[in-house]
Protein backbone atom coordinates (compact mmCIF):
# COMPACT_ATOMS: atom_id res chain seq x y z
CA UNK A 1 0.00 0.00 0.00
CA UNK A 2 1.52 3.41 -1.17
CA UNK A 3 0.95 5.62 1.68
CA UNK A 4 0.17 9.34 0.98
CA UNK A 5 2.24 12.24 3.08
CA UNK A 6 -0.12 14.81 4.24
CA UNK A 7 2.51 17.41 4.59
CA UNK A 8 3.42 16.89 0.55
CA UNK A 9 -0.11 17.21 -0.20
CA UNK A 10 -0.23 20.48 1.72
CA UNK A 11 2.61 21.97 0.06
CA UNK A 12 1.67 20.88 -3.34
CA UNK A 13 -2.02 22.64 -2.82
CA UNK A 14 -0.21 25.59 -1.14
CA UNK A 15 1.80 25.94 -4.57
CA UNK A 16 -0.85 25.44 -6.90
CA UNK A 17 -2.69 28.09 -4.92
CA UNK A 18 0.42 30.72 -5.63
CA UNK A 19 0.47 30.09 -8.87
CA UNK A 20 -3.01 30.81 -9.62
CA UNK A 21 -3.00 33.71 -7.61
CA UNK A 22 0.14 35.19 -9.52
CA UNK A 23 -1.27 34.34 -12.74
CA UNK A 24 -4.38 36.24 -11.68
CA UNK A 25 -2.24 38.77 -10.80
CA UNK A 26 -0.77 39.03 -14.16
CA UNK A 27 -4.05 38.77 -16.00
CA UNK A 28 -5.24 41.77 -13.84
CA UNK A 29 -2.21 43.67 -14.79
CA UNK A 30 -2.34 42.79 -18.40
CA UNK A 31 -5.91 43.96 -18.39
CA UNK A 32 -5.09 46.96 -17.16
CA UNK A 33 -2.08 47.78 -19.57
CA UNK A 34 -4.55 47.32 -22.19
CA UNK A 35 -7.09 49.51 -20.85
CA UNK A 36 -4.42 52.23 -19.92
CA UNK A 37 -2.99 52.13 -24.00
CA UNK A 38 -6.28 52.33 -25.39
CA UNK A 39 -7.34 55.37 -22.93
CA UNK A 40 -3.90 56.79 -23.79
CA UNK A 41 -5.22 56.35 -27.49
CA UNK A 42 -8.00 57.48 -27.41
CA UNK A 43 -7.29 60.09 -25.57
CA UNK A 44 -4.16 61.24 -27.43
CA UNK A 45 -6.86 61.22 -30.76
CA UNK A 46 -9.27 63.21 -28.39
CA UNK A 47 -6.49 66.08 -27.88
CA UNK A 48 -5.90 66.12 -32.07
CA UNK A 49 -8.70 66.01 -32.92
CA UNK A 50 -10.20 69.46 -34.37
CA UNK A 51 -13.01 71.28 -32.21
CA UNK A 52 -15.74 72.64 -33.56
CA UNK A 53 -15.95 76.31 -34.99
CA UNK A 54 -12.31 76.13 -36.45
CA UNK A 55 -13.22 77.18 -39.79
CA UNK A 56 -13.88 75.67 -43.59
CA UNK A 57 -12.36 72.00 -44.49
CA UNK A 58 -11.94 72.26 -48.24
CA UNK A 59 -11.01 69.04 -50.86
CA UNK A 60 -7.48 68.71 -51.48
CA UNK A 61 -6.25 70.54 -54.98
CA UNK A 62 -2.89 68.13 -54.84
CA UNK A 63 0.59 68.70 -54.34
CA UNK A 64 2.39 69.98 -57.20
CA UNK A 65 5.22 71.50 -57.64
CA UNK A 66 5.10 74.66 -59.98
CA UNK A 67 6.85 77.77 -61.31
CA UNK A 68 6.57 80.78 -58.58
CA UNK A 69 3.09 82.69 -60.90
CA UNK A 70 1.53 79.62 -62.03
CA UNK A 71 -2.34 80.23 -62.67
CA UNK A 72 -4.48 77.84 -60.80
CA UNK A 73 -8.36 78.15 -60.05
CA UNK A 74 -7.67 77.76 -56.47
CA UNK A 75 -10.61 76.53 -53.84
CA UNK A 76 -10.36 78.92 -51.36
CA UNK A 77 -8.98 82.69 -50.81
CA UNK A 78 -6.33 82.33 -49.16
CA UNK A 79 -5.30 79.22 -51.27
CA UNK A 80 -4.90 75.60 -48.94
CA UNK A 81 -3.71 73.26 -51.22
CA UNK A 82 -2.85 73.26 -55.11
CA UNK A 83 0.28 73.79 -56.70
CA UNK A 84 2.99 75.69 -55.30
CA UNK A 85 6.72 76.70 -55.64
CA UNK A 86 9.35 74.08 -54.79
CA UNK A 87 11.04 75.84 -51.92
CA UNK A 88 8.62 77.17 -48.41
CA UNK A 89 9.93 80.38 -47.00
CA UNK A 90 11.86 80.40 -43.52
CA UNK A 91 9.80 80.01 -40.84
CA UNK A 92 8.35 83.70 -39.22
CA UNK A 93 6.70 87.21 -39.54
CA UNK A 94 7.04 89.28 -42.63
CA UNK A 95 6.08 92.89 -42.86
CA UNK A 96 5.97 92.43 -46.56
CA UNK A 97 3.14 90.19 -49.07
CA UNK A 98 4.87 86.85 -49.88
CA UNK A 99 3.78 85.01 -52.89
CA UNK A 100 0.81 82.45 -52.29
CA UNK A 101 3.06 79.77 -53.66
CA UNK A 102 5.47 80.31 -51.29
CA UNK A 103 3.78 79.96 -48.42
CA UNK A 104 1.25 77.34 -49.38
CA UNK A 105 4.83 74.57 -49.29
CA UNK A 106 4.54 75.80 -45.79
CA UNK A 107 1.08 74.20 -45.56
CA UNK A 108 2.25 71.44 -47.20
CA UNK A 109 5.02 71.06 -44.59
CA UNK A 110 2.41 71.26 -41.67
CA UNK A 111 2.32 74.92 -41.26
CA UNK A 112 0.05 77.76 -40.11
CA UNK A 113 -0.31 80.74 -42.19
CA UNK A 114 -1.81 84.10 -40.76
CA UNK A 115 -2.50 86.49 -43.39
CA UNK A 116 -4.14 89.70 -42.68
CA UNK A 117 -5.11 92.90 -44.92
CA UNK A 118 -3.16 95.73 -44.64
CA UNK A 119 -5.67 97.99 -43.57
CA UNK A 120 -6.31 95.95 -40.18
CA UNK A 121 -5.00 98.24 -37.59
CA UNK A 122 -1.70 97.97 -35.82
CA UNK A 123 -2.89 96.82 -32.41
CA UNK A 124 -4.34 94.21 -34.32
CA UNK A 125 -1.43 93.30 -36.21
CA UNK A 126 0.80 93.46 -32.62
CA UNK A 127 -1.93 91.07 -31.43
CA UNK A 128 -1.26 88.48 -34.57
CA UNK A 129 2.75 88.68 -34.09
CA UNK A 130 2.00 88.23 -30.27
CA UNK A 131 -0.12 84.82 -30.38
CA UNK A 132 2.79 84.03 -33.29
CA UNK A 133 5.45 84.55 -30.42
CA UNK A 134 3.33 82.29 -27.61
CA UNK A 135 4.70 79.41 -29.88
CA UNK A 136 7.90 80.43 -30.48
CA UNK A 137 7.08 80.93 -34.35
CA UNK A 138 6.88 77.43 -34.60
CA UNK A 139 5.79 76.12 -38.01
CA UNK A 140 4.04 80.10 -38.34
CA UNK A 141 3.92 82.34 -41.01
CA UNK A 142 2.92 85.33 -41.08
CA UNK A 143 2.55 88.36 -43.53
CA UNK A 144 0.28 91.19 -44.87
CA UNK A 145 -2.19 90.16 -48.10
CA UNK A 146 -4.22 92.46 -50.24
CA UNK A 147 -5.94 89.59 -51.52
CA UNK A 148 -7.73 88.47 -48.45
CA UNK A 149 -11.63 89.11 -48.51
CA UNK A 150 -11.69 89.65 -44.40
CA UNK A 151 -9.36 91.31 -42.67
CA UNK A 152 -7.62 88.34 -40.84
CA UNK A 153 -7.76 84.28 -42.82
CA UNK A 154 -5.66 81.31 -40.32
CA UNK A 155 -4.84 78.91 -42.91
CA UNK A 156 -3.59 75.30 -42.66
CA UNK A 157 -3.51 72.96 -45.43
CA UNK A 158 -7.20 72.04 -46.59
CA UNK A 159 -8.86 74.30 -43.85
CA UNK A 160 -9.32 77.80 -43.64
CA UNK A 161 -10.93 80.66 -40.57
CA UNK A 162 -11.65 83.58 -40.98
CA UNK A 163 -12.36 86.59 -39.15
CA UNK A 164 -13.68 90.40 -39.25
CA UNK A 165 -12.51 93.13 -36.75
CA UNK A 166 -14.92 95.00 -35.01
CA UNK A 167 -12.84 97.47 -33.51
CA UNK A 168 -8.94 98.29 -33.38
CA UNK A 169 -7.69 94.90 -31.85
CA UNK A 170 -8.82 91.46 -31.73
CA UNK A 171 -11.74 89.77 -29.44
CA UNK A 172 -11.05 87.15 -26.96
CA UNK A 173 -12.99 84.84 -28.51
CA UNK A 174 -10.54 85.43 -31.96
CA UNK A 175 -7.47 84.96 -30.12
CA UNK A 176 -8.92 81.70 -28.77
CA UNK A 177 -10.02 80.67 -31.89
CA UNK A 178 -6.66 81.68 -33.36
CA UNK A 179 -4.63 79.37 -30.76
CA UNK A 180 -7.37 76.56 -31.13
CA UNK A 181 -6.80 76.05 -34.92
CA UNK A 182 -2.84 76.56 -34.60
CA UNK A 183 -2.97 73.34 -31.90
CA UNK A 184 -5.65 71.75 -33.97
CA UNK A 185 -3.95 71.88 -37.59
CA UNK A 186 -0.21 72.58 -36.57
CA UNK A 187 2.04 69.34 -38.25
CA UNK A 188 -1.64 67.99 -40.47
CA UNK A 189 0.10 68.68 -43.79
CA UNK A 190 0.53 66.19 -46.05
CA UNK A 191 4.56 66.13 -45.25
CA UNK A 192 6.07 66.32 -42.02
CA UNK A 193 9.23 68.79 -41.77
CA UNK A 194 10.95 69.40 -38.30
CA UNK A 195 10.74 73.00 -37.39
CA UNK A 196 14.49 73.58 -37.87
CA UNK A 197 14.27 72.85 -41.71
CA UNK A 198 15.41 75.52 -43.70
CA UNK A 199 13.70 77.46 -46.39
CA UNK A 200 14.35 80.27 -48.29
CA UNK A 201 13.78 84.40 -47.89
CA UNK A 202 10.65 84.80 -50.31
CA UNK A 203 12.21 88.00 -51.88
CA UNK A 204 14.69 85.49 -53.29
CA UNK A 205 11.99 83.91 -55.54
CA UNK A 206 9.93 87.20 -55.15
CA UNK A 207 12.41 89.09 -57.79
Amino acid sequence: MTMTNPWSDREARIKAARRKKVFRRSALAAVAILIAVGAIFALSRYVRAPAGGLGETLSDQGQDHAPLGTAFAYNSNPPASGPHFTSPANWGVYDYEVNDQIFLHNLEHGGIWISYRPSVPADAVEELKAIAEEFGNSKIVMAPRSANDADIAIVAWTRVRKFDLSAEQLTDQQKGDIRNFYKAYKNRGPEFVPDTAPGIDPKSAQR
